[in-house]
C-alpha cells in the first residue's frame, strides 16, 4: 500500500481527482453543449459560487458571490479561485471537441484529467 498520493479515489484536497467533471452534470463522461455553456456563463459572469439552497444542477450560482463553502468547480484550476479564466474555459472546449474526458490525476495535467473518452 502506498502513502495514498495519486489514486484519484477521493474528493478532497491534494491529489484526489473526482472521476466525473463537475461541469458533467449527467455524468456521461462527455461535455455536452449546455454543460459547456454553463461554463462559459461563469466566465462571462466574472466567477461564480456556491449554490447553497441547492436550486441548481451543478451547484454553483453564477456571478461573483461570497459562498464558498464547497469544492470549487474542476475548470477553475489555477490560482485565481472562483473565476473561470479563458484558459480554463479553453480547456473545457477541449473536452468538448474530443467527445469525452477522463480523469487522470497521475499524467501531471493541470486539472487532473485527460481529454478522451475512457
Amino acid at each position: 500500500e502506498g502513502e495514498g498520493e495519486g489514486e484519484g479515489e477521493g474528493e478532497g484536497e491534494g491529489e484526489g481527482v473526482p472521476d466525473i467533471h463537475s461541469a458533467d452534470t449527467n455524468a456521461d463522461h462527455k461535455i455536452q453543449l449546455q454543460e459547456l455553456l454553463r461554463v462559459v456563463q461563469f466566465f462571462n459572469m466574472g466567477g461564480y459560487s456556491c449554490d447553497a439552497s441547492g436550486s441548481t444542477v451543478d451547484g454553483y450560482l453564477p456571478g461573483p458571490g461570497m459562498d464558498h463553502d464547497c469544492a470549487r468547480h474542476a475548470s477553475d484550476y489555477d490560482t485565481t479561485a472562483w473565476k473561470i479564466s479563458l484558459q480554463e474555459l479553453l480547456r473545457l472546449v477541449q473536452f468538448f471537441n474530443m467527445g469525452g474526458y477522463h480523469a487522470c490525476p497521475d499524467q501531471g495535467t493541470a486539472d487532473g484529467y485527460c481529454p478522451g473518452g475512457i
